[in-house]
């Protein structure tokens, strides 16, 4: 009798994401952008990042997965989701967090304006509750 392996999603750390994304510049030193998914595949994507947004769209996992994109001139981790969630969903979010940098992680880059209006209340309302 056959059994199937689960495949279960192992999901990277910031830190560990920014290590793959090292890693493919040493081993590609003409790339410029690397995109690394939660589950640690990593595509170039100095040409399009249509790749990368199938995976994280169309995986073993049957879960959307976060991108997140790294230069090679800063390394620098800002998690996109580019298959982006909905605004309810991230007001939600900020809604819940409880430090300015959360809500600043989460409002980072969003420009739909209900979502920018969230994040700054709920700074104002985090500063005037010191």
């Amino acid at each position: 009798m056959e059994t199937k392996a689960k495949t279960t999603l192992n999901v990277l750390s910031k830190d560990e994401q920014k290590s793959v994304a090292s890693d493919i510049f040493k081993m590609y030193p003409k790339a410029h952008k690397v995109v690394v998914a939660s589950d640690g595949q990593a595509f170039i994507t100095d040409e399009g990042d249509s790749a990368a947004k199938n995976h994280a769209k169309n995986n073993r996992y049957k879960k959307e997965l976060e991108l997140t994109p790294f230069t090679r001139d800063g390394l620098e981790a800002k998690t996109v989701i580019l298959a982006q969630k909905k605004a309810v969903e991230v007001i939600a979010e900020i809604e819940a967090a409880t430090t300015a940098d959360q809500i600043s992680e989460l409002a980072t880059g969003d420009t739909r304006p209900t979502v920018i209006a969230a994040a700054a209340k709920k700074i104002e309302t985090l500063n005037a509750s010191k």
